[in-house]
């Protein structure tokens, strides 16, 4: 069989089982309930290669992307964990990476579609986050990896979308997409990779000393259903609705424009199942590496069409919660969620509106140093 570039053949590589039990279909773990230090395999259904544990992958509180921990990957690292069930509709796999930047070596996620104790194995999905090259590389169907450049200092999400009426993967690592290809391809777009399913997931570091690695992180790591967008954008700063502050007109469905010359947008993915809470919202387009604050409110402003406030719109108001602060990453983009009902206090039956507010120090159009995106209607159901 092929073998993957850096890593032990395909032939000789064994995905390990989770001796704890078989994961539920809708799955997330941000190894919260885990002590500080402790090895993560043996807690939680994680497990070590071939039903082996090691001491490298460790519940870490050096960083997280939310709560107080994360796990960290050092090498040697070789972390399973294992689902039953994911076989049809559309599924997303994703993930926060923390990339150090004095991280060097490489560390891979991989998705199997098949997974026995002892073999044999199918690979769906790999990607490697090389500190050598500084590039995420995905093997998307083909033999020659695309390439992405690799973020340092901040949390990035990565995630996979699987649709298996339609035979589909998309890898996205920020809002960069890495490559679109069938599943039943693999990630060489070729082999005996034809299960329409999701069996395990496994992050995988190169060895002790080869040729060296240090640690990288891993939080929120989840497997949710994918429903493609949720919710109504409203409230556009293109001239369709109230006048921007300073004439400052975003491009058409964007928020009114900052310094960049575009206007930010707001959106969600997961569900409007008030009890699932797997909503994830995105801002982009935002000011680069400068805070963002999520809210969520009562009420459309002014009919939807929003007030002047800062550089922007004000598009959401009446009962304000606010549902925390996150840094714009270089391209401009930050994510909220899941595990926000909570704290927003949101039940079936119940309408929220959503805008992300963002600061612009520097190149501000109207002067005021601060914009908003556009806003985001959802509905809520049981």
């Amino acid at each position: 069989m092929t073998e993957i570039p850096g890593l032990r053949p395909l032939a000789t590589l064994a995905a390990a089982l989770v001796l704890g039990g078989i994961a539920p279909a809708q799955w997330n773990d941000g190894f919260e309930t885990y002590q500080d230090g402790s090895i993560l395999e043996g807690q939680g259904d994680w497990h070590g290669w071939d039903g082996v544990n090691t001491p490298d992958s460790l519940v870490s509180s050096q960083y997280a992307s939310e709560g107080a921990h994360s796990v960290q990957i050092n090498a040697g690292a070789d972390t399973v964990h294992e689902f039953d069930g994911i076989d049809s509709g559309r599924w997303m796999i994703v993930t926060d990476v923390y990339t150090p930047s004095s991280f060097i070596g490489k560390v891979y996620l991989i998705v199997m579609n098949y997974y026995q104790d002892g073999g044999p194995y199918q690979w769906a999905v790999q990607v490697g986050f090389n500190g050598d090259s500084v590039e995420v590389q995905c093997n998307c169907g083909s033999g020659t990896p695309t390439t992405a450049p690799l973020i340092f200092d901040e949390w990035v999400e990565f995630r996979v979308i699987v649709d298996f009426s339609l035979d589909e993967t998309e890898v996205f690592y920020g809002d960069t997409l890495l490559g679109t290809y069938p599943w039943t391809a693999g990630p060489y777009g070729s082999g005996s990779y034809g299960l329409p399913q999701i069996d395990a997931i496994d992050l995988y570091s190169d060895a002790n000393n080869y040729p060296h690695v240090t640690e990288i992180y891993f939080d929120n790591v989840r497997v949710v259903p994918f429903q493609g967008s949720v919710g109504t954008a409203y409230c556009f700063g293109d001239g369709s609705g109230a006048v921007c502050p300073c004439g400052n007109n975003g491009n058409p469905e964007e928020g009114c424009a900052h310094g960049g010359g575009v206007g930010a947008k707001l959106s969600a993915y997961g569900s409007a199942v008030a009890a699932a809470d797997d909503l994830v919202f995105t801002g982009i387009q935002m000011i680069q590496s400068e805070p963002a604050l999520l809210f969520a409110a009562n009420n459309a402003i002014n009919g939807g069409d929003g007030t002047p406030f800062g550089d922007g719109l004000r598009c959401a108001g009446g009962g304000l919660v606010r549902l925390g602060v996150k840094m714009a990453d270089s391209a401009g983009s930050a994510s909220w969620g899941p595990g926000l009902a909570q704290t927003g206090g949101w039940l079936a039956g119940d309408t929220r509106r959503f805008q992300a507010w963002y600061r612009d120090p520097v190149s501000s159009p109207c002067s005021s140093y601060q914009n908003l995106t556009t806003g985001l209607e959802i509905d809520f159901v049981p």
